[in-house]
């Protein structure tokens, strides 16, 4: 005894297939190209988006210059008003209150909050639209246009300007002086991430006196090292922090000394800047690149694989017996040939299983027929003997009337069982077919013809379609007049109450088409399949025998008979016969 055959092992995909094995090398390959890349581009972007902050700081603390330039000329403009209706040494009363009031009423107007008048020579305030404490606080020094006050315990910052005039041979000083309160720079209070400040002199050191924001940890004063910067190089400066990237920009006065500080700032948490920078540019880069580099992967590896994939779940359905299993073939390259070769095989292989089939087939039709030889000669000797006695007794015997029609139903179930034999034989043993070159419109005609009553009895109308006139068969005229007759008549059993039936010629390549079409019931899924077996049958009645006869003869023939159809929507049989002699199907 030969020892048993060792059993092969089971095949477990692997969870990193090829296409995930493709799509990581086409990553690993392209992340070196990825970092370089990411890195010149958050290095030059970056550089960009620096150069454009810096460019924003500058132009805000231009915002801060100009609005005091902007005071500086609203303060000459009430100073010329002034000068034309200010009050001489001794002036009447009722003129000092109505140019007064109307001094007062021009200041109020164009937001001045101080207009004096000054005597030179004693510092007397002859006349002030504010009080004696805050006019005292200011300096006439013609230089100092931005100080420092105290206005209700509050340190102020304060745009100063001094004109000195003379009325009636007396020397005079006017001040004009706007306080930089919550109204200067309103329009830059809704930017929240942008903090401008104003530093100005105490005395001993530049403190802010105005700011934007109020947020925390900002520096009260200007360090003193900063401050000697913008005194000797009278340039802007950049400050950073962990919290700021700013500006400093320093206010001068005509002679170039320094007056105030101008602080212009961007929080890093709360804007832009602090995510724009180049570690995380290069982050962000680096994640897309990889993304879209991922993604060409995943779409040049689907590429790949796609044909593979294709070709493994063919060569299942072949293991599985199904050879008309065709993959779809892409491209010109190696791949695109190996699907090709593929489908040249499933189609090898399904012609042999067809020819296997048909091998089968005849085999078991050799089988049936010797078989048949034998019983058909077992029994048609004892039915013979059954159907003349039957016949003699019938013919002779006095019986009663009840026992005649018995015996006419012996000899007439005994002349269909020998039908049945013979036409069972006929299947089993078919004669060779003569073949000859005949019309193929006369062979449907005579058929047609032939089936003229049934047809009309059933009320069926039948006509034939000729798209090929003049159209050949190579064929034995009796034989493939059975098979038309047998379909036809299926047909009419398709349709009890009534149709259309058309018979149709078509050319096929070198064969002729024949076809039979009728718009009865149909034939069920699970029967179309067998039906040119033998014995199957959708008639009560019926043998079975019909279809595969027509099958048969059309081996016989060299051609082929096909069966299209779906249950309520009719059926069509085409059945492909050569045209002329040596033009196989």
């Amino acid at each position: 005894m030969s020892p048993p055959a060792p059993t092969p092992p089971v095949f477990r995909p692997s969870r990193w297939n090829l296409q995930r094995k493709l799509i990581l090398a086409f990553w690993l390959v392209s992340v070196v190209p990825t970092m370089i890349a990411a890195e010149l581009a958050a290095t030059t972007l970056a550089g960009i988006f620096d150069s454009n902050v810096r460019v924003w700081l500058q132009e805000s603390t231009k915002i801060v210059e100009d609005e005091l330039s902007e005071i500086l000329r609203d303060n000459t403009r009430v100073a010329q008003l002034f000068l034309q209706y200010a009050p001489a040494d001794q002036p009447t009363l009722p003129a000092t209150a109505r140019q007064g009031k109307l001094i007062s009423d021009i200041a109020d107007a164009m937001g001045i909050d101080v207009v004096a008048l000054i005597r030179t020579r004693d510092h007397k305030v002859v006349f002030s639209t504010a009080a004696d404490d805050i006019v005292s606080q200011i300096s006439l020094a013609p230089d100092a246009m931005l100080q420092t006050i105290h206005n209700a315990n509050t340190r102020v910052g304060t745009v100063v300007s001094v004109f000195p005039t003379q009325q009636n041979g007396e020397d005079y000083q006017l001040l004009v002086a706007t306080f930089l309160d919550a109204s200067f720079l309103t329009s830059v209070a809704d930017v929240h991430s942008l903090d401008l400040r104003l530093y100005l002199s105490n005395g001993q050191e530049f403190s802010e006196v105005f700011s934007s924001q109020r947020f925390e940890d900002h520096p009260a004063v200007v360090p003193h090292r900063l401050e000697q910067m913008l005194r000797d190089t009278r340039e802007p400066t950049e400050q950073f922090t962990s919290r700021y990237s700013g500006l400093f920009r320093p206010l001068l006065n005509e002679k170039g000394q320094l007056q105030g500080i101008v602080f212009s700032g961007l929080l890093r948490h709360s804007s832009l800047l602090g995510l724009v920078n180049q570690r995380n540019l290069f982050t962000l880069i680096f994640l897309l690149g990889s993304a879209l580099s991922l993604g060409v992967g995943v779409l040049v590896t689907r590429r790949l694989t796609r044909p593979m994939r294709a070709l493994s779940e063919g060569v299942r359905a072949v293991t599985a017996g199904d050879y008309s299993q065709q993959v779809e073939v892409l491209g010109n390259d190696e791949l695109a040939e190996l699907g090709m070769t593929f489908n040249h095989m499933t189609q090898g292989l399904q012609a042999l299983q067809h020819l296997e089939a048909q091998m089968r087939r005849r085999d078991r039709l050799h089988t049936l027929g010797e078989v048949a030889m034998g019983l058909a000669h077992e029994i048609r000797n004892p039915l013979g003997i059954i159907k003349t006695a039957t016949q003699l007794l019938h013919r002779r015997a006095a019986l009663p009337e009840a026992d005649m029609r018995h015996l006419e139903y012996v000899i007439s179930e005994v002349t269909r069982i020998n039908e049945l034999i013979t036409e069972f034989l006929d299947f089993a043993k078919p004669s060779p077919p003569i073949r000859t070159v005949m019309p193929a419109r006369d062979l449907l005609e005579d058929t047609l013809g032939f089936c003229a009553p049934e047809l009309a009895t059933h009320n069926i109308h039948a006509r034939i379609d000729d798209q090929a006139p003049g159209a050949t068969l190579y064929a034995d005229g009796r034989q493939l007049k059975q098979a038309c007759l047998n379909l036809v008549l299926n047909a009419i059993d398709a349709m009890p109450d009534g149709g259309h039936l058309t018979l149709g010629i078509t050319q096929a390549g070198s064969d002729t088409r024949l076809s039979i079409e009728d718009d009865g019931q149909g034939i069920p899924g699970d029967i179309k399949e067998r039906i040119f077996n033998p014995f199957v049958t959708t008639k009560a009645s019926g043998t079975g025998l019909g279809l595969a006869k027509v099958f048969s003869i059309m081996e016989n023939h060299d051609g082929r008979v096909e069966c299209i159809s779906a249950p309520g929507q009719g059926a069509t049989f085409n059945l492909y016969i050569p045209a002329r002699e040596g033009e196989p199907s």
